[in-house]
């Protein structure tokens, strides 16, 4: 049996190997406090969230597929939780029978396996009974494959005979085998046989009984040895049906644990009065973005409050450059655009009221840092090493986010080294979003079709709303507002 709540035709991987640069990315966009609500402290839940945003989608279709359940998980949040328990509650019981299962007696293993598939048969059934009243209210069709699923091949017909089955192998009454004589009268092919429903002694009801002494420790393991002869192959057969059944409980947990998360996260948001939207993706060939209200969700997590969003609507860019007065809110913008962008390529909502974007092969963050302590390296000398690194696994079709990048020596020198770099970018077809306070840099692309400039809103009085919005950059950026703001005005 297959989940397909992540994927249509293949299994949720969620200790897959993450995207390049995925420490930057949870530093630079503030992603640990997304993360941590998502999770609420499952850390099966913080891994598959984890996974499904460090690894983001490369298509349409797969991206619609996840969105789409999605929407059921939001349409059915408490049927989801049920399903996602009843999978955490089963790993329980399984964890406190599993060292049985190790034991070097075969027919503790034996038994021990008959238990265990007691717990999975019946934690089966609880799948069962939610998809027999939950089914209605799913549209997907991730979730209407799967329910349709438990339903026709766990039909209480299959429940009856599985229950039959594991109550005959119960050593109740002992144990029935059969073995034929060897060529030196030992005995040879021994066999399980399967007890009738009634008085299953009958037959053997007048042949020769032998009983072993108490003491005999010799006879009583002699006779073990025949007994697990007879049993290695059920113990077996056991083995395989319990390792299916693991293997179907712990994929079906951990692709509930992404959408459990979905909707931690949502509760969240709509508590703050933040609003969610489900993002239009574009194939990588498209350069149009567009959206309304975007804001920094591990903003609004860390203020506990809600915050102010941004509008954009522009077609044909890869270029984007952000400037304007300090502490006006460019940061801000550029980890929720980052944060969205890995969002939507993970099927999930973003914040927004609405967002759309095409679709990028990677997503990378180069956001300025502090100082060596060991001084090891200047801080240009770090900036350029963590470029070299990037530049190893960038192609076209990526998206780069610079949050004041090569700043660290003079005006003209960073100006320079900025430019350079970002024109390289743009040739190779990489996006880039760009949060700069260099004028230089940023006055060396005026004019060029494919760049659209940006810049933090200040009011006439200096007030800032924390808004970006379209403007080419100024010589200044107003730090005389901030000076004054702390020390007073001047007397």
């Amino acid at each position: 049996m297959k989940a397909n709540l992540m994927f249509r035709d293949k299994d949720f991987d969620f200790k897959a190997n993450p995207c390049f640069g995925k420490d930057a990315l949870v530093a630079d966009l503030e992603l640990k406090r997304v993360l941590s609500n998502m999770a609420r402290g499952d850390e099966i839940i913080s891994a598959a969230c984890g996974a499904a945003l460090f690894c983001p989608l490369q298509s349409t279709e797969e991206i619609h597929y996840r969105q789409e359940i999605l929407r059921d998980v939001f349409q059915n949040p408490d049927a989801i939780r049920q399903l996602y328990e009843t999978t955490v509650e089963t790993e329980k019981k399984r964890r406190s029978s599993w060292h049985w299962l190790s034991s070097t007696y075969l027919s503790t293993t034996f038994s021990s396996a008959i238990e265990l598939m007691k717990i999975y048969t019946e934690m089966l059934m609880e799948l069962r009974l939610v998809a027999d009243s939950k089914l209605f209210g799913f549209q997907s069709e991730g979730f209407r494959n799967l329910l349709t699923m438990l339903q026709r091949e766990l039909d209480d017909d299959y429940f009856a005979e599985v229950n039959a089955h594991l109550n005959d192998l119960k050593d109740r009454d002992g144990m029935l085998v059969s073995a034929t004589l060897g060529n030196y009268l030992q005995g040879i092919h021994y066999v399980l046989r399967r007890k009738t429903r009634k008085g299953f002694w009958w037959r053997w009801r007048f042949a020769p009984s032998f009983t072993i002494a108490p003491r005999d420790d010799a006879g009583a393991a002699d006779l073990g040895n025949r007994r697990d002869r007879a049993i290695n192959e059920a113990a077996n057969a056991l083995a395989q049906a319990a390792e299916h059944m693991e293997g179907f409980f712990a994929m079906l947990r951990n692709e509930l644990a992404f959408y459990v998360g979905c909707l931690n996260l949502a509760d969240s948001l709509q508590e703050l009065g933040m609003p969610i939207c489900f993002p239009s993706l574009f194939s990588s060939s498209s350069k149009d973005r567009s959206w309304q209200g975007l804001y920094d969700v591990s903003l609004a997590l860390t203020k506990n409050a809600a915050v102010a969003g941004n509008d954009l609507d522009t077609a044909d860019k890869q270029l984007y450059i952000i400037t304007g007065a300090n502490q006006g809110g460019k940061s801000t913008f550029l980890r929720s655009m980052g944060q969205a962008q890995l969002m939507a390529q993970s099927g999930m909502f973003v914040g927004a009221d609405s967002f759309s974007a095409p679709i990028r092969c990677g997503v990378f963050s180069h956001f300025k840092k502090e100082e060596d302590t060991a001084m090891k390296s200047g801080k240009l000398d770090e900036e350029l090493a963590r470029m070299s690194k990037m530049a190893d696994h960038l192609k076209g079709g990526a998206l780069m986010l610079f949050n004041e990048s090569f700043s660290a020596t003079n005006e003209r020198e960073g100006s320079e080294i900025c430019r350079q770099i970002t024109k390289a970018l743009i040739e190779n077809d990489v996006e880039l979003f760009s949060v700069t306070h260099l004028y230089a840099y940023a006055a060396a692309f005026l004019g060029e079709k494919q760049s659209q400039f940006l810049r933090a809103q200040r009011l006439d009085g200096g007030e800032r709303t924390f808004k970006v919005v379209p403007g080419e950059p100024l010589q200044t950026a107003f730090g005389e507002d901030l000076y004054h703001k702390i020390f007073g005005q001047a007397g």
